[in-house]
Formats: structure tokens, C-alpha cells, sequence
């Protein structure tokens, strides 16, 4: 896990200022590798890399790493699982090698296969290849968008990065807000990757890679994850193939030349990780978070959990009640406003004492069970009922009278599900219900997941119950879930692996019918069920999330923190923000906190701060804000 940054220019040289922003690139990114920094510069391409060590600790394994006799040069972050068995796989081709790292397999595999390189990896990944031979640049992303790479398409020239912060440094173009992302994050707390928060940068998207050269570009999108409606399997059968892969997978990402812990909470997916873990390696640490708060704290159930297995087990107490941890994570990364954002980044900071690599459940969710959505949809005699959808759509879109107290009272996810159907589902987001006229000067409904949905519903036709895990692998699975894990561990220099996410199991599971998955409509059923064997019991445990109770902080000193920053109304200027709507939504937060109006402001507060530590670029200042200093 690392930092890489790049620019390649086609048809002029790079120049002494492009070195300089490199550095200074290099420099803003550092806590994603503050084991060694390097830079590569030749003719039409300067590369740059900042190395967290976990794969060969040596020199010899630093980055940018080049093989003159196959003359290509490499800045690579992220973990390839399998590189073991790829690297046997070509020295029996006789290709030689000359260090243990991931980052040289990559390398020579590339020499080997070209650009289906990406196809023959198992990881997370985002690299830059340079072939001095042919003058090409191979750019590739893992399939789930693990590891971010942000970029600038300039003419001939293409600026690229980990971070936003790191690209700004690369970059000196003009920077301008896209509204569209704006309304995104307000709408769904995060920013989806078909845009970003500036209309000039783009991020690559999850899957894909790039190869630039004379001749062109040419763009591939070597990953689609399957849709197709499989056949049954017996239960007993799959959960034994599952929990043979779910072995194999643990124990590949168990491999570092460094410490690594898990990280568990009270849920299933970290509780199983942990568990298999723990078999594989004895001597593993679990880290839990307990921030005191009696409604989100998991400590005492991942106590009793790590008691009964025998796992070693580390409590981290942390405090969220602090702006400032919200401006030294806005300082380089693009607005997000997924409220565990903030524990995410305590933990881990305080977790590195135990791991420089962390295993975590993520992606459990989104691989097995979908949030119980495909058994509601199950559940509905008739799922597109005459009208529901149009009737839904009508009841979302009131702004006030009796359609708006009838649709915020009665239409939740499982009634709008009743109602219209996944048309009724996907409608809800933020700003329904006339809130969006409130937040915006002019407000016009993105609902990009909604869209999304639409786009996927033919590939889902055969068995539409399941287009809840094609929505969240394209949306908010890599904009908010995996940004957030990259963002607010590589802060601290963590890395953090999803074994859920390994794509041959994600491939498996997808294909799997959901009756075989959830024979009982249980939420999970399948996870739960191997976690059983370890437990020797039914697992009710309910994961509660990295949540605090940031509506509550919303109606007291945050809440006036915010009302300082919209008072100065410069996100009137820059969001066009509707600053007396908003300030009457904080009113009634502080009135009557709900958690409608705790997702608008906590969003709002997020771009407040935003703009001024990133886009502005005045962080350092916010300290003299005397209602701010109050809240550290």
C-alpha cells in the first residue's frame, strides 16, 4: 500500500516545474508511504511513488521499480495476493526475478502478457507502467476500486495520483467546483465515480486501464462483474465450497513481511475474518473501537466473541466530538461525508501500534447478503404493483401538505419496496420531499444511484431480486465504503485488506442463486452459518456500524460551528447553497434533531470545511475561529 502520482505528455518534454510539482506532490501524500520516496524522470514521463513496506522490506524493492533488461518502470500501491503462484507461473516461462516484492511480479508478468497483465492478478491494486522501448503508458485499477488513482486529461498530457491533494500539486490548470457532485454528495453523502468534485478531474474507474502511446489512447474495461441467474446449489454444499475459499483467501492476505491485526466489531463479516484469522495465525491481534456512546458501541459483544475463540484483543477508546479531526481529513481528499469517516480514522491511528496491516469485513454486505434487500423483494406477492411506482414517485416528490407528512411518516425503505417495487427503492435519497429547494438556490434531482439502478435492470431481468448487489459494487461500495477505508487508513499509514472482496469470490457468490444463499430469508445466512461453526451457536449479534451520535453534536456546538461558516456565505458562492433554508434546517435540527436533517447538515458541514482546508486552502486559520475552538 502506497502513493503513486505520474504525468505523461505525448508530444512535449517534461520540465523543471513538472519536477517540482512532483515533489510537491510526493510531499502532500507522504503518510501513504513513509518508508521511501522516488522519482523517475525521462523525456515524456515522470514518475513518483511514496513506499509503505509490507512485501520485502529491503531497498532492492523500492519504487518506482525498473528491470532495464525488459526496459519498463513501475509506481505501484496495493497488494497482489497471489503473486506467489504468478511468480512460479513465470519463472517456469523463464523469466529470472531479483526480489521477493509483488511490485517486480507485476512487472515481469506485463513483459509477459502485455495489457491483459490486469487479468491474471489477484489484489487491489493501481499502477503506472512506462515502457521506455515503445513509449507507452499502461495505467490499471483493480476491479472493485479498491486503490484510488485521480487524473487530468489535458490535451496530450495526462496528470495522475492517489490523492486529490497530491494531483492539485501536479496540476496547476484551473480547478472549478462541479455542481453536479455537489448535489451527489447532499443527495447520498458521497460522490459517485462517474464524476468528481472538480469538472476537470476525473478518477478511474474500477476495472478499467488505459494504455497511451502515439498512436492514441485506448481504454479497456477488462472487469464485469457476472449477473446472470445461476442454478440452485444445496446449502450444506455451498457453505462448505465458501468456507474452503474464505480459508485460502484469509490465508493469501495474510502475507506481510510485517505485523498485521484485524479489526472486529460486533457484526458477522469482521467477526468471521477474525475467526479464520485466528485459526490461520495464532497469534493475531483483534482490534475493536468503543467510543462509550451506549447506542453504536460494540466493545462488549467483540469482547465476548474474542474471549470465547481465544483471540488476542486490543479495546482503542476514541473521542469523535473534534472538528478537528473532520479538517485534517478534508486537508487532502475529496469531500466525503460517511459520518464513520471520522472513528475509521481514530482507529486506525491509534491501531498502527499493532499492525501495519489490518484485515476488516468490508464488502461482507455487498457479497452476501445485500442488506436484506433481496429477501424483502422476495417477500412482495406483487412486485410491480399498478401505479406503485408513478404513486411513489409522486409521494417522494411532495414538498408539503398532506402527500409530504404521509410519505415521510409511512414510506421507509421496506414500504416504498411494497409500494413500487425496486422503482419505489431506488427514488429515496437526502433531498427528497422538498428539502433539496431548502439546501440549494436551485435544485434540480441527480438521483445518480436511482439511475444506476435503471441502467442495470435488463442485465437483471431474469432475476431482478438481486439488482441490489449490482447497484452497490458500481455505487457505494467504491465512492464511499473502499474511498473511505483508503482515505482514512492511509492517513495513518495502514493498510487495510477486504478479503470479502477477493474477485474470485465475489465472482463465485454472484453467480449464486439467492435461494441457495438465503434458504430461510435470513439476512446473511450464509456467513452467519460458517461463523456458527466457530461459535457453536446462533450469532444475533447486529453489527452497529463505526457510528457516533453526530446528529446530537449537529444540535449543539457543531451545530454553531456550522452556522459560523454559513454565515460568512461563501458556500453561497461556491455550493450555491441556499443559506437562510439551511439555517432554518439547523433551527429545526436543534428543535427536533431527526436523522433526515442530521445526514443534510453533517453533509453541509463536511463541504464547509472542504472548501476551506482543500479548495481555499486556508485550513491552518480555522483554529482562530473562536466558536471553532470552542468545539476541539
Amino acid at each position: 500500500m502506497c502513493g503513486i502520482a505520474g504525468v505523461f505528455k505525448l508530444r512535449s518534454k517534461i520540465s523543471s516545474s513538472d519536477n517540482a510539482g512532483m515533489k510537491s506532490a510526493l510531499k502532500r501524500q507522504a503518510y501513504r508511504g513513509p518508508d521511501a520516496t522516488g522519482i523517475y524522470q525521462n523525456g515524456h514521463v515522470i514518475l513518483g511513488h511514496n513506499r509503505l513496506s509490507i512485501i520485502d522490506l529491503s531497498v532492492a524493492a523500492n519504487q518506482p521499480y525498473h528491470r532495464e533488461d525488459l526496459g519498463l518502470r513501475i509506481a505501484f500501491n496495493g497488494e497482489i495476493y497471489n503473486y506467489k503462484v504468478l511468480k512460479a507461473e513465470l519463472q517456469q516461462l523463464g523469466h529470472q526475478f531479483y526480489t521477493n516484492s509483488d511490485t517486480e511480479v507485476i512487472l515481469v508478468a506485463y513483459s509477459q502478457y502485455g495489457t491483459d497483465v490486469v487479468k491474471h492478478l489477484v489484489g487491489m491494486f493501481a499502477f503506472i507502467i512506462y515502457d521506455n522501448t515503445n513509449q507507452e503508458v499502461f495505467i490499471a485499477k483493480d476491479r472493485f476500486g479498491e486503490k484510488p488513482i485521480f487524473y487530468v486529461k489535458q490535451g496530450e498530457s495526462l496528470f495522475m495520483a492517489s490523492e486529490l491533494g497530491a494531483l492539485k500539486e501536479l496540476y496547476k490548470g484551473p480547478l472549478t467546483i462541479n455542481h453536479d457532485a455537489v448535489v451527489d454528495i447532499m443527495e447520498n453523502m458521497y460522490i459517485n465515480l462517474h464524476h468528481t468534485i472538480y469538472n476537470e478531474v476525473q478518477i478511474f474507474q474500477p476495472g478499467t486501464s488505459l494504455l497511451l502511446s502515439e498512436k492514441g489512447e485506448s481504454w479497456d474495461t477488462y472487469y464485469t462483474f457476472p449477473t446472470a441467474a445461476p442454478d440452485q446449489v444445496p446449502f450444506a454444499d455451498l457453505k462448505k465450497q465458501v468456507k474452503d475459499k474464505l480459508y485460502q483467501v484469509v490465508s493469501d492476505e495474510l502475507q506481510a513481511d510485517v505485523p498485521i491485526a484485524t479489526f472486529l466489531s460486533s457484526g458477522v463479516d469482521s467477526s468471521l475474518i477474525s475467526a479464520i484469522a485466528k485459526d490461520l495465525k495464532s497469534d493475531i491481534v483483534a482490534i475493536t473501537m468503543s467510543n462509550k456512546d451506549k447506542f453504536s458501541d460494540e466493545s462488549a459483544a467483540a469482547i465476548e466473541f474474542a474471549k470465547h475463540l481465544g483471540i488476542s484483543h486490543e479495546i482503542i477508546d476514541i473521542n469523535p466530538d473534534s472538528l478537528q479531526v473532520l479538517i485534517d481529513l478534508m486537508q487532502n481528499m475529496q469531500p466525503l461525508a460517511d459520518a464513520s469517516l471520522i472513528p475509521s480514522y481514530l482507529v486506525t491511528k491509534q491501531a498502527r501500534q499493532f499492525g501495519t496491516v489490518m484485515l476488516s469485513g468490508d464488502g461482507g454486505d455487498e457479497v452476501f447478503g445485500s442488506y436484506e434487500r433481496p429477501t424483502k423483494y422476495g417477500r412482495i406477492s406483487v412486485p410491480n404493483k399498478p401505479f406503485g411506482s408513478t404513486l411513489t414517485e409522486l409521494l417522494m416528490d411532495a414538498e408539503k401538505g398532506p402527500l409530504r407528512k404521509l410519505s415521510e411518516k409511512y414510506l421507509n425503505d421496506r414500504n416504498r419496496m411494497r409500494l413500487g417495487g425496486w422503482d419505489g427503492y431506488y427514488k429515496s435519497h437526502n433531498l427528497n420531499h422538498g428539502w433539496g429547494h431548502k439546501v440549494f438556490r436551485t435544485y434540480s434531482e441527480l438521483n445518480y444511484v436511482g439511475k444506476t439502478y435503471k441502467q442495470l435492470k435488463d442485465r437483471y431481468r431474469s432475476n431482478p431480486e438481486r439488482i441490489s448487489f449490482g447497484v452497490d459494487i458500481i455505487t457505494r461500495l467504491p465512492a464511499d465504503f473502499l474511498y473511505k477505508l483508503d482515505s482514512s487508513a492511509m492517513l495513518n499509514s495502514v493498510e487495510v485488506r477486504a478479503p470479502f472482496l477477493d474477485h474470485t469470490l465475489v465472482d463465485f457468490m454472484l453467480k449464486m442463486d439467492t435461494k441457495s444463499m438465503l434458504p430461510n430469508g435470513i439476512d446473511k445466512e450464509l456467513t452467519r452459518s460458517i461463523l456458527e461453526d466457530f461459535t457453536g451457536k446462533t450469532y444475533n449479534n447486529t453489527k452497529k456500524g463505526f457510528s457516533f451520535p453526530y446528529g446530537d453534536f449537529l444540535a449543539n456546538k457543531w451545530g454553531e460551528s456550522l452556522r459560523s461558516f454559513l454565515l460568512e456565505k461563501k458556500s453561497a458562492h461556491y455550493f450555491n447553497f441556499n443559506i437562510p433554508g439551511i439555517l432554518e434546517i439547523l433551527s429545526l435540527h436543534q428543535k427536533t434533531p431527526t436523522q433526515r436533517t442530521a445526514r443534510i447538515l453533517f453533509s453541509v458541514l463536511v463541504l464547509e470545511i472542504w472548501l476551506r482546508v482543500f479548495h481555499l486552502r486556508t485550513g491552518h486559520d480555522l483554529v482562530d475561529y473562536k466558536i471553532i475552538a470552542s468545539a476541539f
